[in-house]
């Protein structure tokens, strides 16, 4: 028998993301995880493609002294592939509205909004333009605490001494 483990943090936040996304312009392009390979992507879409990854994350300190309780300011990427540039169908509208979607958008588990954070033109190569797009994010990354074994406190009496 198979144990089925939870999705991560990360994996959660990912897939809220994509389905934000899959809802927002998902009917008009195609919206999927940055591919495994992606020297072997291929642009299918008639229009585009959005590709999610996950950036980066970096970590606060401790705001707790007995166990580990941190902010963690999370970078997701998106990576916008296009075959035209200009006008309603081409990559500079949906950098516009792909940052209005996911600008104060909160996902589930985050304690901040989401922002953007950059924008930068990649390249154009065989026709197809592509740009990418950074977002940020906050979560609270918390120490994992094993239940502890032993007898459990059934009844506590307290004293006082003068």
């Amino acid at each position: 028998m198979t144990q089925v483990m939870p999705k991560t943090q990360t994996e959660q936040l990912m897939d809220a993301v994509l389905a934000k996304l899959q809802h927002d312009v998902g009917h008009e392009l195609m919206v999927e995880l940055f591919p495994e390979n992606p020297l072997q992507y291929r642009l299918n879409h008639p229009r585009g493609a959005v590709l999610l990854a996950y950036g980066k994350s970096t970590f606060g300190v401790s705001e707790s002294t007995d166990a580990t309780f941190q902010a963690r300011n999370v970078v997701l990427r998106l990576t916008l592939i296009f075959r035209q540039l200009n006008g309603t169908a081409g990559v500079i509208s949906y950098l516009d509205r792909i940052r209005a979607s996911l600008t104060g958008w909160y996902p589930p588990n985050a304690d901040q909004a989401c922002r953007p954070l950059s924008e930068q033109f990649i390249g154009h190569q065989n026709g197809v333009w592509q740009y990418t797009q950074d977002f940020a994010t906050r979560a609270t990354q918390l120490q994992f605490m094993p239940p502890e074994h032993g007898p459990l406190l059934k009844h506590a009496a307290f004293e006082d001494h003068p």
